[in-house]
């Protein structure tokens, strides 16, 4: 039998709703109009990272820690005395923040018996670290206005979490995570 002999005969095909993926569900929320607006967003992203990637290894070799160990050493003397309880305050993982304590105890800035509690050298590296942390964020503050610098951090932060979670559902092509 051939199309023409089938007449009024059709084959039914169930309806699938097939949903824009990358730049066309962008595109399809109305966030950016093509992909020279996506370009210039990654553009304006890739020069804030270029201007802030030196500022952290500033403060980093200036406190002699990473950025992620002074996340814990700051959660630790905000009253976070467990491991879980860091985790939970830096967003990270119970073991990841386990290592991190380990690390700092290593370098006597905390101290983990009798209790999870920051040492006199752990709270002058904070203090240096929150000096440190005010003169950049008075810089952001006077380009922006405190309102606009708390809302972009508000904002990055989101950006950071959804694609912490890409990242870990796997969501992102592998070409952009692994180059």
């Amino acid at each position: 039998m051939t199309i023409e002999d089938a007449g009024t005969k059709t084959l039914a095909v169930p309806d699938r709703v097939v949903r824009p993926t990358g730049i066309a569900t962008v595109q399809t929320e109305h966030l950016i109009g093509d992909i020279g607006d996506a370009l210039r967003l990654l553009d304006a992203v890739e020069r804030v990272r270029g201007h802030a990637h030196p500022l952290i290894l500033g403060l980093q070799d200036a406190v002699g820690i990473k950025m992620p160990a002074a996340l814990v050493l700051s959660a630790i003397s905000n009253g976070r005395d467990t491991a879980d309880a860091v985790a939970a305050q830096v967003g990270t993982t119970t073991g990841e923040a386990e290592l991190a304590i380990a690390e700092l105890a290593a370098l006597g800035l905390v101290r983990t018996s009798p209790a999870l509690t920051v040492t006199g050298l752990g709270q002058a590296r904070l203090s240096q670290l929150d000096g440190l942390t005010v003169r950049v964020l008075d810089v952001v503050t006077g380009i922006l206005g405190p309102a606009d610098a708390a809302q972009l951090i508000r904002l990055l932060h989101t950006v950071a979490d959804g694609l912490e979670s890409a990242v870990m559902t796997d969501q992102l092509p592998p070409t952009i995570l692994h180059n």
